[in-house]
């Protein structure tokens, strides 16, 4: 299998975070020109996570997880455990972003992120606005589908 694409870092990682407390997650989500591979909210902490997820380019990951440090209390940059040693970590931690390596077996905490004081009070308020919206709906349409398949059993069942 491998880790050859970006995608496939996504699914370890939202298990990871999961795991972490950060239930409600959303990736690709738009913030300007770029797309954050994935942000998450916990909703116990009230605290929000930015995942850039990245195979080899540490430089560009570290230049999109700066941005992100706008919207997001934790930055990290995701990358297979292989490219893990490549990275400057010590650029890293100066300005609070932390490092996931990912392999086949999982997601090991690399680098700890700092709380980001960047952070926009107004850009956070709308993603976790929006990932509640997203829940909601996910909630009503996994409600729906259940009830329409009840319905669906009743009316076998009568006949």
């Amino acid at each position: 299998m491998g880790l050859t694409k970006e995608s496939d870092l996504l699914a370890p990682i939202s298990r990871f975070t999961r795991r972490q407390g950060y239930t409600r997650q959303q990736p690709e989500l738009q913030f300007y020109e770029y797309r954050i591979d994935l942000y998450a909210f916990s909703r116990r902490t009230g605290l929000t996570v930015a995942v850039e997820l990245k195979l080899h380019k540490w430089r560009r990951a570290l230049e999109q997880a700066l941005l992100y440090q706008l919207c997001a209390d934790f930055v990290f940059i995701a990358m297979p455990d292989c490219s893990v040693a490549r990275i400057d970590k010590d650029l890293l931690s100066t300005k609070g972003v932390g490092i996931i390596g990912v392999s086949e077996r999982g997601c090991q905490l690399v680098l700890p992120a700092r709380q980001s004081v960047e952070v926009r009070d107004h850009y956070k308020r709308h993603y976790v606005e929006l990932l509640k919206e997203l829940n909601k709906w996910k909630m009503q349409s996994q409600r729906s589908s259940f009830e329409s398949a009840a319905t669906q059993r009743k009316s076998t069942s009568k006949n």
